[in-house]
């Protein structure tokens, strides 16, 4: 593998990081307000920006993206 992809990957995997943390920022805010813990509008939104970004593909890495943004844990 070159060198330029495990740097991008490394990349891609620090930033899905971050999003899920910031993910589990958003969910305790929302939570505490008394507010569902999810918002499907704003999940709507990701995946229409992915879909309109990459295609179909992007509907499927858009649902990847919002499941590990809920199933990672904090690091």
């Amino acid at each position: 593998m070159s060198e330029d992809i495990a740097t991008l990957d490394e990349q891609i995997i620090r930033l899905v990081g971050r999003r899920a943390a910031a993910a589990r920022q958003q969910t305790h805010a929302r939570v505490s307000s008394g507010s569902s813990r999810t918002s499907l509008a704003e999940e709507n939104v990701v995946i229409d920006r992915y879909s309109e970004e990459l295609g179909r593909p992007g509907v499927n890495l858009a649902l990847l993206v919002l499941g590990l943004s809920d199933g990672l844990p904090a690091r």
